[in-house]
């Protein structure tokens, strides 16, 4: 009996051997495949986990930024020239080459749309030129309308004759006349006879300190045509000087502020060239004598001012 217990515990420790042997093989056998199961529908998925691509190298240096674009310019301002009764029609010319020969944009416009149109709708910039400023003030029927461009933020230029009209008095020979469009509050005092001759060169000394004078000499000539100095009022109106008259220092081109916009009086004509007694005529293409540049630098300045 004990022989016979001895026969089967021995089968079964054989057993046992080999189901544990059987075990170690299946297990060896599915460590060596691939990683695998299955999708929802029982197919057979490859989860291999792939080897990650080869990254860049972190050492390289980063690309140049990239700079942005610079704004775009500001758009150049649009001029309305005055040719109506009382300009001076050389001038008007002389003021279209200059403003040609710069790339600005300009127009011509009358006495009637000087007193009925909307400025503000066309030009950004209104120029009166030499001529007579008596005739402006009696041909222009609605000066509140310039007042009022102006005031509003519109800009003013007048030269000569234009910035005899521009000033509440003009002052001529000692007589004092009142003026409606009043935007500098001073006088505009001339003719400089006996000082000054018409169709002459007058010695200028542009405004030391001055943003306009930098690039200029301390004295530059101007066509001079019988227009006014300047002399402020008592009222305190701002006035700033940008150039004088050197025969007695007195101020020559000035700026003024209206509002919400500007004006620009210029007593001498630097968009004329020198008078040549021989054709009793001016080059008015920016021949020698006249000052354009510098002309140029002022409305510049005036604009941003």
């Amino acid at each position: 009996m004990l022989n016979n217990l001895y026969h089967l515990t021995k089968r079964k420790i054989y057993f046992l051997t080999l189901i544990v042997t059987l075990f170690l093989a299946l297990g060896f056998l599915f460590a060596c495949q691939p990683d695998r199961a299955l999708n929802d529908t029982g197919t057979e998925v490859d989860n291999t986990v792939e080897s990650p691509q080869d990254e860049p190298d972190s050492t390289d240096e980063p690309e140049e930024p990239v700079e942005p674009d610079p704004p775009p310019p500001s758009p150049l301002p649009v001029f309305g020239i005055y040719a109506g009764a009382g300009s001076w029609l050389e001038n008007v010319e002389a003021i279209s080459n200059f403003l040609d020969h710069y790339g600005y944009e300009w127009y011509q416009f009358d006495a009637e749309e000087a007193a009925t149109s909307e400025p503000a709708d066309l030009y950004d910039v209104i120029w009166f030129p030499g001529g007579f400023a008596a005739e402006y003030k009696h041909y222009i029927g609605d000066h509140e309308n310039i007042r009022s461009f102006v005031h509003q933020g519109g800009t003013f230029i007048g030269s000569c004759a234009g910035a005899y009209y521009a000033s509440a008095v003009l002052r001529w020979s000692g007589t004092a006349y009142d003026y409606p469009l009043s935007l500098f509050e001073g006088e505009a005092v001339g003719p400089m006879s006996g000082l000054i001759g018409w169709g002459s060169q007058a010695e200028i000394s542009p405004e030391a300190g001055h943003p306009v004078s930098e690039n200029f000499p301390e004295k530059i000539e101007m066509c001079y045509c019988d227009g006014p100095y300047f002399k402020a009022d008592q009222n305190g109106q701002d006035l700033v000087v940008l150039a004088r008259y050197i025969v007695n220092d007195k101020p020559a081109v000035v700026a003024v502020p209206f509002g919400s916009g500007k004006a620009l009086l210029l007593g001498p004509h630097p968009e004329l060239s020198r008078y040549d007694p021989s054709s009793a005529g001016f080059d008015l293409e920016g021949g020698e004598g006249s000052q354009w540049p510098w002309l140029h630098e002022a409305i510049l300045w005036l604009i941003d001012w």
